[in-house]
């Protein structure tokens, strides 16, 4: 079954682009009239006018999302079954398919087949005192106040790794290994290899290098600063602090995040969209 079926699918975009919402509105209109099953968001349906078609609690087919990066990551967090299939209208956008022009050449793709479907793990992120949140691109330790320093101790497989003085630790996926991972001195790991990476933000110390093992392994991240809570940041959102001695851990999540792809362009995506900036 082709997933732009008269199935169900389902329109996301961020709330404060005004062109990705258009672009949205667009597509919603040209589906809707066409005969399809779709959806808006919350806010979009309230833009429109049609709270009916308003996204209700059931299964979605696809969703198109019209933004950038953050919106993607978002868009997993509420909707964790259903494959995205991301419209750029972001600044970088790699984890989008398409540019806004290409919409319809990528529909005639889309019910004609032409497409297959990305799938990669994520991470799931947990304490004592908090539940569990999964994670597609990373999980981030850091002070509760900003440029201040923060004394992490970690763990690997129950095995002591390391102590660092640093602005945070980064513990990233390979999807994730694009992002703030790379900003901050961390490889760019094809996703297709099922690592984690661990990249510290501004270490006092050179000797603290960035580390990559398999997604398999557990990490454990405490805070040994007595005197300074962490936050812990969840694909950008703060999900709880870290109090002196509390732990995070972070291992496989059963959960994946899954990508139309029209073909196995990640090489292209790297060069077009990040290596572009360096030339």
């Amino acid at each position: 079954m082709s997933l732009l079926s008269k199935d169900s699918c389902l329109l996301i975009t961020s709330s404060n682009n005004e062109h990705a919402q258009m672009l949205a509105l667009k597509l919603f209109k040209k589906l809707k009239n066409q005969g399809y099953d779709v959806y808006l968001d919350t806010f979009l349906a309230k833009r429109e006018g049609s709270p009916e078609h308003s996204c209700p609690n059931t299964n979605i087919d696809m969703i198109f999302v019209f933004g950038g990066d953050g919106t993607i990551l978002k868009t997993f967090a509420t909707w964790k079954n259903s494959p995205i299939f991301g419209v750029n209208c972001g600044k970088v956008g790699f984890l989008t398919e398409i540019q806004p022009e290409e919409v319809d050449e990528a529909l005639l793709k889309l019910e004609n087949k032409e497409y297959y479907i990305e799938d990669y793990y994520t991470i799931d992120v947990s304490s004592k005192n908090s539940p569990t949140v999964p994670a597609a691109n990373d999980a981030i330790v850091t002070s509760d106040i900003i440029g201040h320093v923060i004394t992490l101790g970690v763990y690997v497989d129950d095995q002591y790794l390391y102590t660092v003085n640093s602005d945070g630790l980064i513990i990233a996926t390979s999807t994730g290994s694009s992002a703030y991972c790379l900003s901050a001195g961390g490889s760019l790991i094809v996703p297709s290899i099922e690592a984690i990476t661990l990249v510290p933000i501004c270490p006092i110390t050179r000797s603290i290098v960035p580390m990559v093992f398999s997604l398999e392994s557990t990490i454990k991240v405490t805070n040994l600063s007595e005197y300074r809570s962490g936050s812990v940041v969840i694909d950008g959102k703060t999900y709880f602090s870290l109090g002196y001695k509390e732990s995070i851990e972070i291992r496989k999540s059963s959960k994946k995040i899954s990508f139309v792809r029209f073909s196995d362009n990640y090489v292209p995506r790297v060069r077009e969209k990040l290596l572009r900036f360096n030339l």
